[in-house]
């Protein structure tokens, strides 16, 4: 047999690495061992949070809410988990392969010659995963950096508490085939990834608490140094983006305005548009969202608007309120409190229309229907490739109007921001103006020219049942083919079997294939494409919206349209 005696005469490997065996237990706790267990440790830190990216994503996509990511977590098709459990299975079977392949070597060391196969088996991975960058990218953020923190720190410790007791049970089999395999156990970290993440938003729950209180303070101290400020909250089930880019765009027109960026509609959303208040700015419009009761009770105790804006309401979220009811009352929570300002409120949605019923402040309704009390609405309403065109109403006063967003749905978003406009003093032809500005907005129906003269509707951002109503009326009105790709819609609680089939029948009787991606809710809007004798060879089930593209590329040709309707974060695929 070989033997490497001159490696046994390296003093800092023999003494700080358990390269040579432990005879007794008090070697196993020597100072210099024990440092050398946490060098170990520390090290598989960092291999494990390259290989957490993934989990990290969608606790971020959770909210950083421990019970939704586990939720996720434990979801049966759950393939994030799945890949990282064969991870280890089959590093685990490498290390056993190598060190059995080279039993013959006479020495210690050989028996850690099988984390080189894990070592490549975690290159792999890692590479492989880099490619697949998902939907929604990981944000680093400060609070992302102190779970990293958290997730190193619990993965350097359970390194060394598995790494003390392995040996510790190895000391009396010191020949026996436990010794000699006793650290492919290490090969197995991968698969506690995801429940260090969850552990690790636990442990910082508490200092995140801490942290966010504190910047709310500010924010709420900041907000009241501004009493000239005109504050506008804008809520909804659905539209509140679109309806904050619309208003935004016209009141612009006369005043400095701050509105929240993108999508941002949680508190700490608005903590940071507050931190972009300057003296000059004299409207600051928030987009204020939720998924349960007392969020907006929440945001509209930290903005305190004058102006509530209440678009449609519908179903979004049912799995988190549980029922309607609790949606409406939940967006009422807007007009609680000490609010007594006004309120301008969708007359396009039955749940609207009820907090309009119930709402005690000085209230005005607004939208395509028109009821005898309606302040603003629009009529005459034509959609077309180019854009849409109608007619503006408010009293005897009337406009024509042209705009390039797409869709009746946008003539009600208008309408409604028409009605807070005229409180302002704009008169119906500033406004019109003003909307002939209007560009269209990124993922909400937002019409792209693609490749060969292939029109792109993307519509990823409106995963809701009205929204993909809308979605599928405005494309009935493209020519040449039509196509759809979506994966249905989620967080629909029990409704969701219903919303996706009825989803289905709507995409059947517009468009010529559709291409359903993952298997959120995209079996039941197959179930319901096939219930209206939909062909079966029409419709294309993928896995990712990467494969979905791909397929696209068969399909399409000069003059077709494509949908992409509700591109869902990768923790609903």
């Amino acid at each position: 047999m070989l033997n490497f005696n001159l490696l046994s005469k390296i003093v800092p490997i023999t003494q700080i690495l358990p390269v040579e065996e432990i005879s007794r237990t008090s070697e196993l706790f020597s100072p210099l061992r024990v440092l050398g267990f946490f060098i170990v440790g520390l090290l598989n830190a960092v291999l494990m949070l390259l290989l957490s990216p993934k989990f990290l994503r969608a606790a971020q996509q959770c909210g950083y809410k421990g019970g939704d990511y586990f939720k996720w977590l434990k979801k049966k098709d759950n393939v994030y988990f799945t890949r990282i459990c064969m991870l280890s299975m089959l590093s685990v079977l490498g290390f056993i392969l190598i060190n059995m392949a080279l039993s013959f070597i006479d020495h210690p060391v050989v028996k850690y010659s099988g984390f080189l196969v894990y070592f490549v088996f975690l290159f792999i991975y890692a590479k492989g995963e880099r490619k697949n960058k998902g939907r929604v990218p990981l944000v680093i953020t400060k609070r992302t950096i102190r779970i990293m923190i958290t997730f190193s720190v619990l993965t350097a410790l359970l390194s060394v508490i598995l790494i003390l007791l392995i040996n510790l049970i190895a000391i009396p089999f010191q020949e026996n085939l436990l010794a000699n395999f006793r650290y492919g156990v290490l090969c197995l970290c991968p698969i506690a990834i995801p429940y260090l993440v969850l552990l690790a938003l636990i442990i910082n729950k508490p200092l995140e608490k801490v942290i966010n209180k504190k910047y709310y303070n500010e924010c709420k101290a900041t907000l009241k140094s501004r009493s000239d400020l005109i504050k506008i909250g804008v809520t909804g089930s659905y539209a509140k983006t679109t309806v904050k880019n619309i208003l935004t765009t016209i009141l612009s027109e006369k005043y400095s305005v701050l509105a929240s960026p993108e999508s941002y509609n949680t508190p700490m959303g608005v903590v940071k548009t507050v931190k972009k208040l300057e003296s000059t700015h004299q409207i600051l419009i928030c987009e204020m969202g939720a998924r349960r009761s007392g969020d907006i009770k929440e945001l509209a105790t930290l903005v305190e608007p004058s102006i509530a804006v209440i678009t449609g309401i519908n179903s979004q979220h049912l799995e988190s309120f549980l029922t309607v009811e609790n949606i409406v009352k939940t967006k009422s929570e807007i007009l609680g409190g000490n609010f007594n300002g006004k309120a301008y409120i969708s007359a396009d949605s039955k749940q609207s229309v009820g907090i309009y019923d119930k709402a005690t402040c000085e209230k005005y309704l607004a939208g395509v229907k028109k009821y005898k009390n309606s302040f603003v609405y629009a009529e005459n309403v034509k959609v077309s490739e180019s854009g849409t065109t109608f007619t503006l109403v408010s009293g005897d006063g009337r406009v024509d109007v042209h705009t390039e967003l797409l869709g009746e749905h946008n003539a009600s978003n208008i309408a409604l921001c028409a009605s807070v406009a005229l409180g302002f003093g704009f008169t119906l032809s500033e406004i019109a103006l003003a909307v002939e500005k209007l560009k269209q907005v990124p993922h909400r129906l937002e019409l792209i020219k693609g490749e060969n003269g292939v029109n792109v509707l993307d519509d990823g951002y409106n995963g809701n049942p009205d929204g993909i109503r809308h979605a599928i009326k405005v494309l009935s009105n493209f020519s040449g083919k039509k196509y759809v790709v979506t994966p249905g819609i989620v967080e629909l609680g029990a409704s969701g079997y219903r919303f996706n089939f009825e989803a289905g029948q709507m995409i059947a009787s517009v468009c010529d294939g559709a291409v359903l991606v993952g298997r959120s809710g995209s079996l039941h809007v197959r179930e319901g494409l096939l219930s209206k004798g939909y062909p079966a060879d029409k419709i294309y089930m993928v896995k990712s919206l990467d494969e979905a593209r791909e397929k696209l590329k068969d399909l399409l040709v000069e003059g077709d349209s494509v949908l992409f309707a509700n591109d869902l974060p990768d923790i609903h695929l």
